[in-house]
């Protein structure tokens, strides 16, 4: 990682990121409402091009007429502010603005298949340029897939691609195939107020170096790398993704969309699949899908004071070699993102999410169906989501946060995951959650500012050394000081790995939380460093009975903890019942059974409680 680059990050983390709640549009922008007696006429007839005012006989093909147009060779620059219609067809000749930073350049597209063999059809080299898609029109720009440059230059890169601010308006129809390398490219500020865009690309579909705002629109976008991003992490108020609506079909090679510092969607309906799909997810010896750390089926470790005990005639030691000693976990068998300096960046990243920021991501609303090879969502630092509905299939994680991931309300549905949810400090405080994982459910690990202190053996793809913290048995995991907060809301996980997971401590003060834990003997449904309190909420959590950690001793609320003699198969009810033999808690399991933890509000200290499972009851007196 370069060392700059990690700079430029911390200083964006220093200042969080802009706090955008909606998009910041001047009147010339929202307006595209254009008159034909007040424009320029373009028109493109196969290798010509030909001007004309409203004003009777002022037309020209040449440059002998300059109405704010020079033209040559099919080649049509505009020099000047003013309003430009376009139609027709030019088989190979571009359309360049190169007016001053100021002047406002309206160039409305009324039925135009443009294309240009060596450069970017549309060029904006200089000016405050609006595209209009006019109303009912279908409108298509192609390039080729070599372009040609003039000695020094390195740009355009792009189908339309503009140097200073462009802003996309209309009811019109917009097809962009950049076969060369991205779709839409602006070196400024890069915002869409309507109008339907399909956008194919060899690398990126649509960049914006400072910003990429939407307020509406349909997006269609197939890109060979990231679908739509912005890039600049020079300065800590630009290089964001603000969304407020629309409607997003996104399929990329890399990730779907990115950001530097913000990402912030608050509305929309997105479906997005990146790297082939979640089916499409490498996996790793070092990442196996039934699980975490190596211990054998039906082994029998306990919990006592907080401290983990392994199968009788076993040492601490003994069995490791295979497993990940030190409270270690297995390496997650991908490479970690490269922070792609800029949009110049040659080299495709090797980052396949679905929805990612470096910074801030934050989500108000919207409907989501995310199929991501790697992350569905996910930032280097804090991931908020206060509403919407999620659909999530990963090869990695369905949503991570490196810092604070929270989770105020919203319908999620990790319908695939490697781990479901990973922060530093998860905090869940109200919604519908819903986790499927084929290892950790929801995984509270990390280090606080990971990128400053990054151990530098793990660039030679080490793992860092972490100790054990005196806690006396290798398997357990290393108090980092990560925090699982559960405040409210209904949370069901199904994990193939442990359940609950935190290096640190886990602490579940409401909600509704039922926890599958695993069926084999080298996770549990609870794992946590320091402890696990439980205040108040329904808390029900089964599995194996390999790696038990129970709630800690001295959560405020009771708790029930019942270890079997023998395994229960899936389809068990489980159900506990007061003396007066109303049932409290009632859950089926889903897999093979042989521990339950159960904490419920109705629950009071000094009372006797009857614990079923299937045809197996327990008299429980919570002293």
């Amino acid at each position: 990682m370069d060392a700059e680059a990690v700079s430029d990050r911390s200083e964006h983390a220093k200042v969080s990121a802009v706090d955008l709640t909606e998009g910041k549009y001047s009147e010339e922008k929202l307006d595209g409402v254009w008159e034909e007696e007040a424009s320029v006429q373009i028109q493109l007839n196969e290798e010509k091009i030909t001007v004309k005012t409203s004003e009777p006989g002022n037309e020209a093909d040449g440059a002998d007429y300059n109405p704010g147009v020079d033209i040559s060779e099919g080649r049509a620059v505009i020099t000047q502010a003013g309003t430009y219609v376009l139609s027709g067809t030019l088989e190979d000749g571009q359309i360049v603005i190169d007016a001053d930073k100021e002047e406002l350049v309206r160039l409305v597209l009324n039925g135009v298949e443009l294309s240009c063999s060596s450069s970017a059809p549309i060029y904006s080299k200089g000016g405050n340029v609006v595209i209009i898609l006019a109303e009912g029109t279908e409108n298509v720009v192609t390039d080729g897939m070599e372009y040609i440059y003039e000695e020094g230059e390195e740009e355009p890169r792009a189908a339309i691609f503009a140097k200073d601010d462009l802003t996309f308006n209309g009811t019109g129809v917009l097809s962009v195939i950049g076969n060369y390398k991205h779709g839409i490219q602006c070196k400024d500020d890069l915002k869409f107020i309507t109008g339907t865009y399909e956008v194919k690309a060899a690398e990126d579909g649509i960049v914006g170096k400072d910003s990429i705002t939407v307020r509406n629109g349909n997006f269609t976008i197939d890109s060979g790398d990231d679908g739509m991003k912005a890039t600049n992490i020079e300065e800590t108020d630009k290089g964001y993704v603000l969304i407020e609506d629309g409607s997003f079909q996104i399929t990329a090679g890399g990730d779907g969309i990115q950001a530097e510092t913000l990402l912030r969607v608050n509305d929309g309906n997105m479906e997005i699949t990146t790297g082939g799909g979640s089916q499409n997810a490498a996996v790793s010896a070092e990442k196996p899908m039934d699980g975490g750390r190596a211990m054998p089926n039906g082994s029998n470790e306990e919990m006592q004071g907080g401290r983990m005990l392994p199968p009788e005639g076993m040492t601490p030691s003994e069995g490791m070699e295979d497993g990940f000693a030190g409270g270690g976990q297995p390496p997650k068998g991908a490479p970690p993102d490269e922070p792609g300096a800029d949009e110049e960046s040659a080299a495709a990243s090797d980052s396949s999410k679905a929805l990612k920021s470096y910074v801030e991501l934050i989500i108000g609303g919207g409907e989501f169906d995310l199929d991501s090879c790697d992350d569905g969502i996910h930032s280097d630092q804090n991931v908020i989501i206060s509403n919407g509905s999620f659909r999530i299939s990963t090869g990695d994680d369905g949503i991570h946060a490196d810092q604070t991931l929270t989770i105020e309300d919203g319908d999620i549905d990790i319908q695939q995951s490697y781990e479901g949810i990973e922060g530093f400090e998860v905090v869940i405080d109200g919604g519908n959650v819903k986790i499927l994982a084929s290892d950790d459910g929801i995984n509270a690990a990390g280090e606080a500012d990971e990128a400053d202190s990054v151990d530098d053996s793990a660039d030679d793809g080490g793992e860092a050394e972490k100790p054990d913290h005196g806690r006396g048995n290798p398997m357990a995991e290393e108090d980092q000081g990560a925090t699982l907060t559960i405040n409210g809301g209904t949370v069901y996980v199904n994990a193939g790995g442990d359940g609950l997971d935190a290096n640190g401590d886990i602490f579940i003060n409401g909600g509704d939380i039922t926890v599958h834990g695993p069926a084999d003997g080298g996770n549990g449904t609870l794992d946590y460093a320091s402890s696990c309190k439980i205040t108040g909420g329904t808390f029900v959590g089964v599995g194996s009975a390999g790696m038990i950690q129970n709630p800690s001793e001295d959560s405020a609320q009771p708790v029930i903890v019942w270890k079997l003699d023998e395994p229960v198969e899936a389809g068990t009810v489980i159900a506990v019942k007061d003396k007066e033999g109303k049932v409290i808690v009632k859950k089926t399991t889903e897999k093979m059974v042989q521990w339950l933890t159960v904490s419920s509000p109705e629950f009071i200290e000094g009372e006797t409680y009857t614990v079923c499972v299937g045809d197996r009851v327990k008299e429980v007196n919570l002293e």
